[in-house]
This record gives C-alpha cells, sequence and structure tokens, in this order.
C-alpha cells in the first residue's frame, strides 16, 4: 500500500521530498541547495575551484554560483559538485552561494588571495615631477583602484595598470631627492625601489658665445674647463661646475705667447688633457684652405686656466704627407700615447713619446678611417674603442650639413666599423645627432664626461636656425642601447632636457 500511494502522488504531480523516479536525473529539483566544502576555500581571481554537496542539479541554465554579487563562470557541474572560476573582486573576504532556480544554499565563506606585487624597473630612475614613467614587475592585478603608489611619502597618480606594468606620473617633489617607490596591491606592499628627483633641467645652447669643437677637462678643483676654436681671438676657457651655467674665464694664449709656426693661421680644434702632472693642449693651426700648410701644435700649462706655454709644432701636412692635418685628439691605452688626426683626406693615428710633447721617434702613422670624417674623438669603453667624428660641411651657417656619427672597434688600430658591419675605412657610419627644427650643423663633440649617478655627457657645436651667428655650445646626455651602441635622444639635439647631476 505504501508503494502504491508514492506512486499515485508521484502522478498527480505532488512532490515527495522530490524523490519521484522521473527527477533523479535533475538532481533533486525543489530541495535547497546545500555546500559542504569549497576546495581550495581561498584562491586567486581566475583560479578554479571546486565546490562540494548536494542538491546542485545538472541544468546549467537554473544554476548560478556567486562570490558576494559577482557571478562566477561554472566549467562543469554535477548533483554535487561543481567547478568554477574564481571571478573578479575587490574584496578579500567573500561569501559564496550556490543558487538552483530560485533557492539558495547556506552561505560558505571563501578568501581571495592576491599575490604579493614585485617591483622589476623603473623607465626612469631619474626624472622630474610630472614626468610619465613606467614601472616593471608583477602582480600588479589589472584594476587601477586596487592599486596605490607612492614615491616616499607622496602618492601617484595613476595612468594605467596591467599585470606587468603600471604607467604613474611622478608626483610633486617634497624635499627629499631620493626616495623608495612603493607598490600596493589590496594594501599589500612590494619590494621598494629607489628612485630620484630630477630638480633641474637645461635648455640648449648652454652658452650662446661661439664655442666651435668644443673640448673640456674636469680640473682637480672639481670645476670643468671648456676650450674652442678662436672665434674669441687666442682660444677661450669657459668654466662650469654643472656643465650647465657657463662662465668666460680668459683666454689660453695671448697675442705675446701665441702660437706662430703659421703666422697667419687661426687656432682651431684644441684637445686638452692631463698628462704626467701638467695640462696638455694640441692645437691645430691653419688658414682657410690652407691644407698642405696646416699642422698640429702643442702647448703645456700647470693650471686649466694657464697661462699656456706654446711647446710648437707637431708637425706640418707637406711634412707628414696628410692633407688638412688638424682637429688633433689625444688617447692614452695600455701605457702608451697616441694622437688622431685628420679632416676629409683620411683619419690617421701616431704614437707619442711618453711626455705626449712628441712624436715618437721612429714610428710610422696608420690611417684607421676613411676621407668623409674630421674632428675624431676615441672613447674607450666596455672593451670598444668609439670613434666620434663629424662629416658633412662644418661653417656655411643655416646650409651646414655637418653630422655627427660615431664607429666601434675591439683594437685601437681598428678596423673601425658602424652597426651593420661597414668599415669606416670604407666610409661607413652610424648617425648620432642630425639636425632638427632648432640646430643645424650639428658635431664636432668633446670628450664624455660623467655625472655623479654615472650618466654620460658630451658637447658639440650647431648653429641656432633663429640666430645663425656663430657656433653654439650644445649638451646632451649619451646613452648606450643593449649592445653597447651610443645613442642621443631621436638622434637631434635636444631642446630641455633633464640636468646633470653633481653636488
Amino acid at each position: 500500500m505504501k508503494s502504491i500511494g508514492y506512486t499515485l502522488l508521484c502522478l498527480l504531480g505532488v512532490s515527495l521530498l522530490s524523490h519521484c523516479s522521473g527527477d533523479k536525473g535533475k538532481g533533486d529539483v525543489g530541495l535547497v541547495p546545500n555546500i559542504r566544502n569549497v576546495n581550495p576555500r581561498a584562491a586567486a581571481v581566475g583560479d578554479r575551484i571546486l565546490i562540494v554537496g548536494s542538491n546542485f542539479g545538472d541544468e546549467r541554465g537554473i544554476v548560478t554560483v556567486a562570490f558576494d554579487n559577482r557571478e562566477a563562470e561554472i566549467l562543469s557541474l554535477e548533483n554535487g559538485k561543481i567547478q568554477a572560476v574564481v571571478p573578479p573582486s575587490d574584496v578579500v573576504s567573500s561569501s559564496l552561494t550556490v543558487t538552483v532556480a530560485d533557492r539558495s544554499s547556506n552561505v560558505f565563506p571563501f578568501t581571495y588571495v592576491y599575490p604579493t606585487p614585485e617591483i622589476e624597473s623603473l623607465s626612469e630612475i631619474l626624472a622630474a615631477e610630472g614626468t610619465e614613467i613606467s614601472i616593471t614587475g608583477t602582480g600588479f592585478g589589472n584594476r587601477k583602484e586596487d592599486v596605490t603608489i607612492t614615491f616616499g611619502e607622496k602618492p601617484a597618480n595613476i595612468v594605467s595598470v596591467s599585470e606587468h606594468s603600471i604607467k604613474v606620473i611622478v608626483p610633486d617633489f617634497a624635499g627629499k631627492r631620493t626616495v623608495e617607490v612603493v607598490v600596493k596591491v589590496k594594501q599589500k606592499p612590494s619590494n621598494k625601489i629607489d628612485f630620484s628627483y630630477l630638480v633641474v633641467s637645461y635648455r640648449n645652447p648652454v652658452s650662446t658665445w661661439s664655442l666651435p669643437d668644443p673640448t673640456l677637462i674636469k680640473a682637480a678643483d672639481g670645476r670643468f674647463y671648456l676650450y674652442a676654436t678662436e672665434d674669441t681671438r687666442n682660444m677661450p676657457i669657459m668654466t662650469s661646475q654643472n656643465l650647465i651655467d657657463w662662465t668666460f674665464h680668459g683666454t689660453a694664449f695671448t697675442d705675446a705667447n701665441r702660437p706662430t709656426f703659421e703666422p697667419d693661421g687661426g687656432l682651431w680644434a684644441p684637445d686638452i688633457n692631463y698628462i704626467n702632472g701638467r695640462y696638455v693642449m694640441y692645437y691645430s693651426m691653419s688658414v682657410w684652405g690652407g691644407e698642405w700648410t696646416c699642422g698640429i701644435g702643442v702647448a703645456v700649462a700647470d693650471s686649466p686656466t694657464g697661462p699656456f706655454t706654446d711647446r710648437g709644432k707637431l708637425f706640418r701636412s707637406n711634412e707628414i704627407n696628410v692633407q688638412n692635418s688638424i682637429d688633433p685628439a689625444f688617447i692614452e691605452d695600455d701605457g702608451k700615447k697616441y694622437l688622431f688626426w685628420g679632416s676629409f683626406r683620411g683619419i690617421y693615428k701616431i704614437e707619442m713619446s711618453d711626455d705626449g710633447l712628441s712624436v715618437k721617434t721612429g714610428v710610422a702613422k696608420q690611417q684607421v678611417a676613411g676621407t668623409a670624417f674630421e674632428g675624431v674623438y676615441i672613447h674607450k669603453r666596455a672593451g670598444y674603442y668609439y670613434m666620434f667624428a663629424s662629416i658633412g660641411s662644418c661653417c656655411n651657417g643655416l646650409n651646414s650639413t655637418y653630422q655627427l656619427v660615431v664607429g666601434r672597434s675591439t683594437n685601437l688600430s681598428g678596423p673601425y666599423v658602424n652597426k651593420s658591419g661597414t668599415n669606416m675605412m670604407s666610409n661607413g657610419y652610424t648617425l648620432l645627432v642630425s639636425k632638427n627644427a632648432s640646430f643645424v650643423g650639428n658635431g664636432h663633440c668633446s670628450q664624455i664626461v660623467q655625472d655623479k649617478e654615472g650618466n654620460d655627457w658630451i658637447f658639440y657645436h650647431g648653429f641656432r636656425t633663429d640666430n645663425p651667428t656663430g657656433r653654439v655650445l650644445l649638451l646632451d646626455q649619451l646613452h648606450w642601447d643593449e649592445y653597447d651602441w651610443p645613442y642621443i635622444g631621436n638622434s637631434t639635439p635636444s631642446i630641455t632636457a633633464a640636468a646633470p647631476v653633481f653636488d
């Protein structure tokens, strides 16, 4: 009788605890779903979890899994098991429920796990307030509202957030130059990384004096001394403590002690060095167009401000058989001293005496670059010798085509090649600085100097397009790419830029 009554009730549509045989495959529709366990009970957004319980059914269309009011993606569904994906959230603690049709389960506690953010690098470790920089790392998520960034105690404005990168605006300077950058995601802090405020900027040109072919040296007094082709007669001496603010100090020579081996010649393209306890200046002396009578001389002084005593001619073009023997560049390497020189008739190298005041007896000159170049400077770095040089016309005002170029070699004597491997003997080169709307005829660089932060800086000259009355002094930071090739910004002179860092 009991089984007959049970069957009759089912046929009449009356549910007896929803156990009619026709509903078994539907998962006990009509019973309240129950969550017994969640594995794991703490997980990150996007992780898979397994919900174990009863009365879930197997009809996806009527089953939802929610973390508070955030619906989760259901991956699989059985009457007693649901596999789901943890949905995005802005909380740590959440309440998980399963709803079947209009019946909701018990509430099961769930904890969101957020990875500890980690900073790997900053796109700029030295920048001015208001600069946009990128923070690279892991565990940042993708919600700006979850992230806070501080520079020291100053909160920063966040531009964008992704799992591995954050773009942020450097906040206002708060009196401390170097600060620690921290990223917090859901208040979980990252590691700390140092950032330095750039509180000074500069504008090119750094001097409006006409200072072609600059050369400079840092003296024992901590100041920089810069010399240039004599658009100021007898060769100007400029001084600075920060590479930006330059003051005229005087001249390297006077009419009384001026070099005379080319009586009507001008003093061009000096090269200043400190050799054996003295300041040694190599200089060119030439009349424009006098390519066989020009030559290179040397002068010495105990102070960078002089007075420089001329030690006379090293050689003339017709004596050393190198046409247009100007633009000297000294380098000391492995205990030996060398002079490079030349202008559009080949670049040459020769060994010098131990005191640097004469050509070493019995040595021969060697050509190291072709006929496209002049004004070379040799810089040794990271196992390479870099030949900086200039191409084009230097001195035609706004029609000047001067450009600064570079090649390199693993040997001081060459071969020097460009990025593509073309030999500089065949006039190959890699462009370093060209013209822009503000400056043309940019070339003939100085020595490279480093600031307190280890940044490299280089001077060169150019014509201002708004006032092309002289070759003014331009300054730029020299960067190095991943293959140790130098570059300057967009390969043109900067207009305004971050300043060198000095005490």
